[in-house]
């Protein structure tokens, strides 16, 4: 068996040039097979290569160029529509919808699928998500969860990521930027929201259940918790024969001297379980930092409170003042009003004594 690039195609069989510069024919194999292709084939025969002489070897040495250089503007062709069309990241949204979105390298949503009806009704909703960034296709789902009252002090929002494993570890920083900034958009509505990274094989698994990546970590941790609890209990102790020996109990980090390297299924247990403690490691500190969150917007809630109820006293007390300024000042005007008509009435007074005493005074000289 051997491996090369394709160079011709025909009815029956394919010409290929393989690493050692030697071109080979193989029978055709089943579905397409496109220039420039590496394949792994059968040769049938050696092609007329082994022939000595330079012009032979010349001809060799420029088909072998030319082929390469073929297969090298075939590859930068077909690369740039195969990354578009690749997924790198899923991405899984739920509230009550459950939807999961498929990114490529450009951090564009080229797939989205729903894992129940109401994800299945917000799609129908969406328009012109194809190749849009996941920014601003995220902002328009969330837009249509407050339109239909998923988002609200009572919600929780969960959002996971499955990221390829072949990513590089630039993108994946990224990545995780635009879902730190989707996160920190949906916490304006004040909601409780929760974030967490999972694995393809954790997506495969919540696929065979026909649940969402997030769905299905969050139905992972409480069994975890719930297998924690049950192996917590302490067992009674099985009773001996007096005239029985203990049996020698040897511990597992013990190492024996003739023991050999570890099997491969030990390793991978190791593994699984050296992973498994770092999910649940990360999802414990996940649960701590939103109960933080959580007394944080509730220590918040409490403040506005408070200064509500501050104001509301303060304009209380400031009615209050207003109210006994004008009782005082009604006061005020009304003292200042009988002064006056004192002052009057005792003018009036001595005005018509004088008038009296001077009606008298005539009476007199008369």
């Amino acid at each position: 068996m051997k491996k090369g690039i394709v160079l011709e195609v025909h009815d029956e069989h394919v010409t290929i040039l393989t690493p050692e510069g030697e071109f080979l024919k193989s029978r055709k194999q089943k579905g397409q097979v496109d220039l420039g292709e590496e394949i792994v084939f059968f040769p049938l025969h050696r092609a007329e290569t082994a022939k000595k002489g330079r012009f032979a070897s010349a001809l060799r040495g420029k088909l072998a160029i030319i082929s390469v250089m073929t297969a090298i503007i075939l590859a930068l062709t077909l690369y740039p529509r195969y990354a578009s069309n690749q997924v790198y990241a899923y991405v899984s949204v739920d509230v009550n919808p459950s939807i999961e979105l498929g990114i490529n390298k450009d951090m564009k949503v080229i797939s989205m699928e729903a894992y129940n009806k109401e994800g299945e009704d917000i799609i129908k909703q969406l328009k012109n998500w194809e190749k849009q960034d996941i920014t601003s296709v995220s902002s328009q789902i969330f837009d249509i969860f407050r339109q239909k009252g998923f988002l609200n002090e009572d919600s929780e929002v969960l959002i996971a990521s499955v990221l390829s494993n072949e990513t590089k570890s630039s993108w994946k920083t990224l990545m995780q930027n635009k879902i730190t900034a989707i996160s920190q958009k949906v916490q304006e509505d004040k909601i409780s929201i929760t974030t967490l990274e999972t694995t393809i094989e954790d997506r495969s698994e919540a696929l065979k259940e026909g649940i969402s990546p997030g769905k299905y970590m969050e139905k992972e941790q409480k069994t975890e918790l719930v297998d924690s609890e049950d192996t917590s209990k302490s067992e009674p102790l099985p009773t001996m024969p007096l005239n029985q020996k203990p049996l020698e109990v040897k511990h597992a980090n013990a190492k024996e001297e003739n023991s050999g390297p570890p099997s491969f299924v030990e390793i991978k247990k190791s593994e699984k379980e050296a992973e498994k403690k770092e999910r649940k490691d990360w999802q414990d500190q996940n649960k701590i930092e939103k109960k933080d969150r959580q007394e944080d917007w509730k220590k918040e809630q409490d403040d506005r409170k408070r200064e509500r109820e501050q104001a509301k006293e303060d304009r209380k007390e400031k009615r209050e003042d207003e109210r006994k300024d004008r009782k005082e000042e009604e006061t005020k005007g009304k003292r200042e009003e009988e002064r006056k008509d004192r002052t009057e009435k005792r003018e009036e007074e001595q005005s018509d004594r004088k008038e009296e005493k001077k009606g008298n005074g005539n009476r007199n000289d008369r």
